[in-house]
């Protein structure tokens, strides 16, 4: 535990431009945790004999995105218990919000290649995208107040198989939840992400979410890939928190991540 205090304090001095951020692969994409935004690529190579030739070839790839992007978008974990995809499958006006909304993503680069070929670049803001569905998961109720001495929660889930998630669960070996999107407040969804994912404490998107004076714990396990499963000292130092119902409410949690 001491080693990680000092790596938060020591990132003070740091810059989030020199630090990775936390990436998980997906078929022509990825997902960036850190900056939740779902990254798709697609590709046209198409030969048409003509001047115009890479305009073709522009729209090719952008038609092929516009059936990838949905596809892809499908895969994102909401929680440790849904995809995006079981919200779609739903009934109601959520499922057609979040139908209509996954096709708000933008091209961010284009890239022309030796051969001809043209790459197209997209990008979907998950945050965004997703965030009627998790206001329709959270608290409604106002951000409790707490005293103050402890600004936010990190959580060293290093060297665990965990699977990032929008709201990913919090919980101590007894079962007990502290973290999860039930224990957040819906007017925090409004002003930035649930948690900051980030593959090293000295990052300063962490400082910026956890503030100066955070409680340090330590993951153990992992359950279900989503869900954190604190070691039984980090636990009960988090449940003697008096400002654990304030932390929760607003999102001040951060898990580090490899």
């Amino acid at each position: 535990m001491r080693i990680l205090v000092l790596a938060f304090c020591l990132g003070l001095s740091a810059h989030a431009d020199d630090l990775p951020d936390v990436i998980e692969a997906v078929p022509r994409g990825r997902i960036d945790w850190t900056r939740l935004v779902l990254s798709v690529d697609a590709r046209s190579e198409l030969r048409m004999g003509a001047w115009k030739d890479r305009r073709i070839r522009e729209q090719d790839a952008l038609d092929r995105l516009k059936s990838r992007v949905p596809d892809l978008a499908q895969r994102v974990r909401v929680t440790p218990d849904t995809l995006a995809a079981d919200l779609l499958a739903g009934k109601g006006d959520l499922p057609r919000r979040l139908g209509d909304a996954v096709n708000d993503w933008q091209i961010v680069e284009t890239r022309y290649h030796d051969n001809g070929a043209v790459e197209l670049v997209a990008e979907l803001d998950l945050r965004q995208w997703l965030r009627p569905a998790l206001r329709s998961l959270a608290s409604q109720e106002a951000t409790p107040p707490g005293p103050g001495d402890v600004t936010g929660l990190v959580v060293d889930a290093r060297e665990l198989p965990f699977e990032p998630c929008l709201a990913p669960r919090i919980t101590a070996p007894t079962g007990t939840v502290f973290f999860g999107a039930q224990r957040l407040s819906a007017d925090t969804l409004d002003l930035g992400a649930p948690v900051v994912f980030v593959t090293d404490p000295a990052d300063p998107r962490a400082i910026a979410r956890a503030g100066d004076h955070p409680l340090l714990v330590r993951a153990a396990s992992v359950q279900g890939g989503g869900e954190l499963v604190l070691d039984p000292t980090s636990a009960r130092a988090l449940d003697a928190t008096p400002d654990l119902a304030s932390i929760a409410a607003q999102g001040r949690v951060v898990i580090v991540v490899q």
